[in-house]
């Protein structure tokens, strides 16, 4: 006689499908954050400006710091040229995942804009700010043969000579020359501008005398400034009263003077606020790495992190700081 089978209670049968299905939906739930899990892989971060810069310094240093926080390596990608328009078109187009990021300077965003006609990208549109991630403090240094030692002698002199003053700057539409625009706005003067093709050949300038005035990066000027070859008028920025306890500062001749060079972080405009956050706390991690603060420190940068609409704040005031000056003196990228 064949055995009966013996048959399994209602309540057993059932019991086991549904923990076979709850197993199989936990796998794919699991799969399917694994997936899309930021970041899942190497994070790519396009800077300006080409290796051995202050940018390329910082990126690096940042680099380090975000990738401990995020647990993947964020790999720098030097795309200079064209005042950083190559770097910036390449990001606005990357995918939105976080995986692609703009380590932008202030000009970038708020000066290009103004200057080429038909710019690629636009810097409210086409990003989304993740952090600030500091700010370069700068001075206004004179040549000794002008004999001047003061703001207010600098502007009695110029008022002097309207525009037989000669002053220097990093180039066409650079962030030096709108800081000296706005200096002889304020204070209602006239000089002559000479464009160089960067920071250094015009301090070089001016240490040879071709210029009489430059407003430049604190450390790039400080070792002229400490042998006497450059006498330091007025600074700015948050190192500006460190450095130099018993100067002015330049936000002391008109509050629209208040100026310091800044750098943010930013990823395509439609990258995922929770991705955003994610990248946000990773820069704050590294910005409070000891290494990042004195080495950048050395540079008269101040490292800093910030929430993300900090950043757009900045693209605002300066946007409307600069766009009716360059408007006014008809600057175009050369």
């Amino acid at each position: 006689m064949t055995p009966l089978k013996k048959s399994l209670p209602a309540w057993s049968t059932g019991r086991r499908t549904l923990l076979i299905g709850a197993a199989a939906l936990a796998t794919q739930t699991a799969w399917g954050q694994g997936a899309s899990a930021f970041p899942n892989r190497p994070v790519r971060l396009v800077l300006p400006s080409p290796p051995g810069s202050l940018v390329d310094v910082m990126a690096r240093l940042f680099a380090t710091g975000m990738g401990e926080a995020l647990q993947q390596p964020v790999v720098p990608d030097n795309k200079p040229g064209a005042g950083g328009v190559i770097a910036a078109d390449l990001v606005a187009k990357a995918p939105a995942d976080g995986h692609t990021l703009l380590l932008a300077t202030d000009s970038l965003l708020t000066i290009n804009p103004f200057i080429y006609p038909h710019l690629s990208y636009d810097p409210r549109k086409d990003f989304k700010p993740i952090s600030l991630l500091g700010k370069a403090s700068v001075v206004l240094v004179a040549h000794p043969s002008l004999g001047v030692k003061t703001p207010a002698d600098l502007i009695r002199l110029a008022k002097t000579k309207p525009g037989g003053l000669n002053y220097g700057s990093g180039g066409q539409g650079h962030t030096t020359h709108l800081a000296m625009e706005l200096f002889l706005k304020h204070t209602d003067t006239r000089m002559t501008h000479v464009a160089y093709k960067g920071t250094t050949p015009a301090m070089q300038a001016l240490l040879g005398g071709e210029i009489g005035v430059v407003i430049t990066g604190l450390a790039e000027a400080l070792p002229h400034i400490k042998a006497g070859k450059v006498v330091a008028l007025a600074s700015s920025g948050p190192l500006g009263k460190t450095i130099f306890p018993d100067l002015p500062e330049l936000k002391e001749i008109n509050p629209a003077l208040d100026m310091a060079f800044w750098f943010a972080l930013l990823a395509p405009a439609q990258t995922p606020a929770s991705t955003i956050a994610t990248l946000n706390a990773a820069v704050t991690r590294a910005a409070q790495s000891p290494e990042a603060r004195q080495r950048l420190g050395e540079f008269g940068f101040t490292v800093m992190s910030s929430p993300p609409d900090v950043v757009d704040g900045l693209i605002v005031s300066d946007l409307s700081r600069y766009g009716p000056l360059i408007k006014s003196l008809n600057i175009k990228a050369e």
